[in-house]
């Protein structure tokens, strides 16, 4: 891998982090400025104003007879009482009506900090000034449409920092999964068992020396497995030389057999001769499976051809009714109307269904019934065998289709190598399908599907 500037990961939060402050700050200073400017061009009071101009319109108050007459400061509210404390006249809520009240009477202070109040005594009357501790907009309408300016700096403050933590962590989040994207579209590509790609880069020191480890394991692997695959590749092709060159032998010894059957022998002779005869015959089994499975490792390639579906069904019928007479088992087959005709390979699928049929063959009870049924729906050709044996075991069902499964183990030693279902989930893979294992609610028995698209 190419060498690429690089930044560790503790650098790149200390980075994160010393954005966040910054931004932080000005989210703080912004609105700072804002009501500094307010201030200075006169929008906005000082926090001090209306304390101010109360106190200075004290004297004005209490010489002035009519308090209507004096232009109070805006905020500021006025409470008129007699010598004996009745209310006169009052521009003050119920509530702040009874603060200056107490204020009045005992001099309490009042709780609200914001709000405060001046006793100023007149001839025949008390007059209570209520003024606010705090910045206020010199506008009217602004003043009674709007929070006071502490309160827009506050909510200012708090809506600037959330829009900053979001819009930078998200940033972070963002350059973060960049720079493990590489990882993920390398993991991804081996998970889809490719190894021949090249593993990219990340700015992150941690990262890159991961996707480096990570380049030089997949490198190796390939290695490896290249190494494995010519090694099969070899040992597939001396098996099934091997296969093929022991075909020869024993047409030999079957050819002599059969030729000393047909001479005078006696019954001892006879019977030696009867256990070579069935040995052959397990040999010759045993070398026909070796050659399917050297063609199914192999990814033997289909030669497909368009066949009419009901005619090649009636050929299959007419070998399976041959298999099922010479056991006293029944056959019925159900065929779809209109199936027309479907591409594959005639030979391949052929061994794929007779493969289903020995089974089911060898599962069913004497004088039981294999059930056949051909259909065609929603773009699929269904063909399924169904025999009233004791159906699949749970292991069965989970493992049939792997080599050499054999559910049970006394089968192993009456001609069954555990390849029949595996060679046909690989032959109906090759033709892009699908082969379903079940268990019959009609027989109870092992129901087995070929599902392939036509």
């Amino acid at each position: 891998m190419g060498m690429i500037k690089t930044t560790s990961l503790k650098l790149s939060f200390w980075k994160f982090l010393c954005m966040l402050l910054t931004g932080l700050i000005v989210s703080a200073a912004i609105p700072f400025s804002l009501i500094f400017v307010g201030t200075s061009i006169g929008f906005i009071t000082y926090a001090d104003y209306s304390e101010r101009s109360a106190k200075n319109l004290v004297p004005v108050i209490a010489a002035t007879p009519d308090l209507t007459d004096v232009q109070l400061p805006m905020g500021c509210r006025y409470l008129i009482l007699d010598k004996n404390y009745q209310v006169v006249e009052t521009s003050l809520g119920k509530k702040d009506l009874d603060a200056a009240m107490d204020y009045a009477i005992s001099g309490k202070i009042n709780e609200n900090l914001n709000k405060q109040y001046l006793l100023i005594k007149r001839n025949n009357e008390y007059v209570v000034l209520q003024y606010y501790i705090g910045s206020q907009f010199t506008n009217e309408w602004f003043y009674g449409h709007f929070p006071s300016p502490e309160v827009i700096l506050y909510v200012l403050i708090a809506v600037n920092c959330i829009a900053v933590c979001v819009i930078l962590t998200t940033k972070f989040a963002k350059n973060m999964r960049v720079q493990l994207s590489p990882l993920f579209e390398a993991t991804e590509q081996v998970s889809r068992q490719n190894l021949d790609f090249v593993v990219g880069h990340s700015k992150i020191k941690e990262f890159e020396d991961v996707l480096c480890s990570f380049a030089d394991m997949k490198n190796n692997l390939k290695i490896s497995l290249e190494k494995q695959w010519t090694t099969e590749q070899l040992q597939r092709e001396q098996i099934a030389a091997l296969a093929h060159d022991l075909k020869t032998p024993l047409t030999v010894i079957q050819g002599n057999i059969d030729l000393m059957s047909e001479t005078s022998l006696d019954d001892e002779q006879r019977l030696y001769a009867e256990y070579i005869t069935e040995s052959s015959g397990q040999i010759g089994f045993y070398i026909k499976t070796l050659i399917d499975i050297s063609r199914t490792v192999a990814g033997y390639q289909p030669n497909l051809e368009e066949f009419d579906i009901s005619g090649y069904m009636e050929q299959i019928e007419a070998q399976t009714n041959a298999l099922c007479l010479t056991k006293g088992i029944c056959l019925r087959m159900e065929k779809g109307i209109n199936l027309g005709t479907f591409k594959a390979d005639r030979l391949l699928l052929e061994r794929a269904i007779m493969n289903v049929v020995a089974n089911a063959l060898d599962y069913s009870p004497p004088k039981g019934t294999i059930y056949a049924d051909v259909q065609k729906a929603n773009g699929f050709l269904y063909i399924s065998i169904t025999d009233e044996g004791g159906g699949f075991t749970l292991e069965a069902l989970h493992h049939a289709q792997e080599q050499f499964f054999t559910g049970d183990k006394s089968r192993t030693s009456n001609m069954h190598s555990g390849m029949g279902l595996y060679i046909t989930s690989s032959i109906i893979k090759q033709h892009n399908g699908q082969l379903i294992l079940k268990n019959s609610d009609k027989t109870k028995g092992a129901q087995v599907i070929i599902k392939i698209p036509y």
